[in-house]
């Protein structure tokens, strides 16, 4: 499993999160998970790696470095490959607080097109987790 980051403490159980029925889902938050993803997997395949901006959580910024970014996308690169594209998925919430907005994709990657890029929101919409692994049907 490859991990590029992770600022959020799950379980890794799905019993901890519900999955949002999508006519429930917020459509703005949605667009926005989507357009942080995209745009940080575009970033980092042309080889920019830049510091988050107010997109993000104040910790989040600090701890997904334009070094951290790189290296995570080098291990990446070996993994899955070059990003191609994504498309949504699902969404699931923390059922306990802090509450968490977690946007599933499928990831195509030129090596692997069965891959998740998950990006975490919280409750103000701000970028708190991402990450890509394996897809799996489930929340894990």
């Amino acid at each position: 499993m490859l991990i590029l980051f992770i600022f959020a403490l799950f379980s890794g159980c799905s019993s901890n999160f519900e999955k949002i029925a999508e006519s429930n889902v917020n459509a703005t938050m949605k667009a926005t998970a989507e357009e942080i993803g995209n745009d940080l997997l575009v970033a980092q395949r042309e080889g920019r790696f830049e510091s988050l901006g107010e997109e993000a959580t104040r910790v989040m910024r600090s701890k997904y470095t334009p070094e951290n970014q790189k290296k995570s996308y080098e291990i990446l690169m070996g993994i899955v490959g070059e990003y191609k594209s994504m498309e949504y998925a699902e969404t699931w919430v923390t059922k306990e607080k802090p509450l968490l907005y977690i946007f599933r994709f499928k990831g195509e990657f030129s090596k692997n097109q069965n891959a998740e890029v998950r990006v975490v929101l919280d409750g103000k919409g701000k970028l708190t987790g991402f990450w890509v692994k394996p897809w799996r049907a489930t929340l894990q």
